[in-house]
């Protein structure tokens, strides 16, 4: 006769789960002591604790250390998802297990360790979260289309000068907040630019963070400060979000909210940013490199500024330098130039270690974690509907509550995936490709003599730098006469 036990684990302490690990611990002390050819030895879970690793669980712990001590002979678990969730991990306690004499089963996927396929059993079980997820994605896609087209409208986290009430789903205004809109449309209309008024806006110190140009042209163009919402600027595909250039339809409803700005200067607003924007193409045309507008200070969080050393001389060089540091001295910030070309160097690196890994951020990692266990929680509450072990008031409070946030941790995850790139992309590269800059790269952050590249998905891969020796050598001065002769100067 064999010694069993059992694993049982939820991932919260919500009164639908504790429903869920009483129901779990009594069915399997059941199961086996129903068993002749089973002696129950008892049941370890852990109760409202993540499975995203097996060292945050006491009673797994306790189970492992029990099972060296030879303790039992058998486990039994209800589901891969129970017991792991890194495949990894899973596999190596398996195996340790199976070293030990110790036999697990996975009764969900039918899975026995002693068997000589389960590996790979276990390897494709561990993958069903993600399959989940495409088809969470799937319907998610077309609840949301289906409430665009009843008038709902979302937001996002914020937007300034307005507040979402979830109650109503209406915006509420801010008021004073509002005010500085209302003073940013004013200060454009009486013909100062975008960055003109951040530049104001920063030395008045309103607000409780930094203005940037491109927080202005963002409160100007957006239909929301007219009292207007257009849904769908952005779709998903394949979970990547890419930018809605007429691919699917779009929804724009009038008069869903009070609005701060009215209709008729919002529409000046936006035929000024047109003709100002033709004027611009007209008058000047400004170089833009490949790392243009993506280079952010580390130090101070300003931009960084393409500039050439030594213009129109043989041994000019092109470098990235803070503007505030630029424009303010060292006193303002303490953050180090970087020459186009070890830039490029480091992108190289970067994006091929990238292309390598294809990592997902740490924070795509844990969303995805928590995103299965709450596709798990749902399930089991589910089950426990039909299998009316719950009251219907209950089951539809504690659903409500986890669609809440099955809802938000997936928003999360689409907006961290890559967007719009096939993995059949990612390919290595020896030599500088700006096209790869534009298509993978998010933006760049510069520390003092390091550089830290992040990627569409979100994922940041840095590396030190060194831009060589600085200064001028001995015999700098002879060299130079020497080459002047030689241009005839």
């Amino acid at each position: 006769m064999k010694r069993a036990v059992a694993y049982c684990r939820v991932s919260t302490k919500s009164k639908a789960q504790i429903h869920s690990l009483e129901y779990q611990t009594s069915y399997w002390q059941d199961k086996i002591l129903s068993d002749s050819g089973y002696e129950y030895v008892g049941i370890y879970s852990d109760n409202g604790i993540s499975g995203r690793s097996m060292n945050k669980r006491p009673q797994l712990l306790r189970m492992l250390d029990d099972a060296k001590a030879n303790k039992f002979d058998v486990i039994f678990t209800k589901s891969i998802a129970r017991f792991a969730r890194n495949v990894e991990e899973l596999l190596t306690v398996v195996r340790q297990l199976r070293d030990a004499g110790i036999q697990v089963f996975f009764e969900k996927e039918q899975i026995d360790t002693f068997d000589p396929n389960s590996e790979l059993f276990l390897t494709v079980g561990a993958s069903i979260a993600e399959n989940d997820i495409k088809i969470y994605a799937e319907n998610q896609t077309w609840a949301n289309r289906e409430k665009f087209s009843n008038g709902f409208i979302t937001v996002g986290p914020q937007i300034y000068g307005y507040r979402m009430r979830n109650e109503d789903n209406t915006l509420v205004i801010v008021p004073e907040e509002a005010a500085v809109v209302k003073q940013i449309y004013q200060w454009y209309l009486d013909g100062d630019g975008m960055q003109t008024i951040a530049n104001k806006l920063n030395a008045l110190g309103i607000g409780n963070k930094e203005w940037h140009r491109a927080a202005i042209s963002y409160i100007l163009k957006n239909e929301k400060y007219k009292g207007c919402a257009l849904m769908q600027k952005t779709f998903k595909v394949n979970g990547a979000q890419k930018k809605n250039a007429g691919q699917v339809k779009q929804y724009y409803m009038e008069q869903t909210h009070e609005p701060i700005i009215s209709p008729e200067d919002f529409d000046r607003v936006q035929q000024l940013r047109i003709e100002r924007a033709v004027e611009s193409e007209f008058n000047q045309e400004m170089p833009r490199y490949p790392f243009t507008k993506k280079i952010r200070c580390g130090v101070c969080g300003s931009g960084f500024v393409h500039k050439i050393q030594n213009c129109n001389k043989p041994y000019h060089t092109e470098i990235w330098a803070c503007t505030k540091k630029e424009a303010h001295g060292m006193d303002a910030c303490c953050s180090t130039r970087i020459k186009d070309s070890v830039l490029k160097e480091k992108f190289i690196e970067c994006y091929n270690e990238f292309v390598e890994k294809f990592p997902d951020s740490a924070e795509t990692v844990q969303f995805k974690q928590q995103l299965a266990e709450l596709l798990e929680q749902e399930r089991e509450l589910y089950a426990m509907k039909i299998n009316r072990m719950i009251e219907v008031s209950d089951y539809n409070r504690e659903w409500g509550e986890l669609k809440t946030k099955i809802d938000k941790i997936y928003s999360e995850i689409s907006n961290r995936e890559v967007r719009g790139v096939s993995r059949t992309d990612l390919v290595y590269i020896s030599e500088f490709d700006a096209e790869k800059v534009d298509k993978f790269l998010d933006y760049v952050t510069m520390y003092p003599k390091k550089v830290e590249f992040t990627f569409m998905n979100g994922a940041k891969i840095s590396r030190y730098y060194s831009n060589g020796a600085s200064g001028n050598k001995k015999g700098w001065l002879e060299r130079k006469k020497e080459r002047m002769k030689q241009e005839g100067k």
